[in-house]
């Protein structure tokens, strides 16, 4: 992939922030049941590849957190700014990490979709916190 790095960025440029509010939207209740995983993958790559482009910095890359932040809040009604910060900040934590942390990335925008569908209370985001 590192070859096609530079036409990823591009396609990234001009269609990140509608990939992210598709998945998002697609996560909180937008999607069949059996799309969920394919969303979660799909978002996770896309922050790990953005996240990785900026190795060593301290905060998430911001473009990253407008995005994120964006489609968290046009989503559901069930996310507050709070939670929505919480979650941010969990999932690029996450990616930061690497492939290691992919399935616990997976469980974490599963659970978030659980929250804006509310069908989970925000305190299943504890267990992401603590770690």
């Amino acid at each position: 992939l590192a070859q096609f790095a530079g036409a990823i960025d591009n396609l990234l440029a001009q269609h990140g922030e509608v990939i992210t509010k598709a998945c998002l939207g697609g996560l909180s209740g937008g999607a069949p049941q059996i799309l969920l995983p394919s969303y979660s993958e799909c978002l996770f790559s896309i922050m790990q590849h953005i996240i990785s482009s900026t190795p060593g910095a301290d905060e998430p890359n911001s473009v990253l957190c407008t995005w994120l932040r964006s489609a968290l809040m046009a989503n559901t009604q069930n996310i507050t700014p709070e939670i929505g910060t919480s979650v941010i900040k969990i999932l690029c934590d996450l990616a930061k990490e690497g492939t290691k942390s992919k399935q616990k990335a997976k469980m974490a925008l599963m659970d978030y979709g659980k929250i804006a569908k509310g069908e989970a209370s925000t305190d299943i985001l504890l267990a992401y916190s603590m770690t």
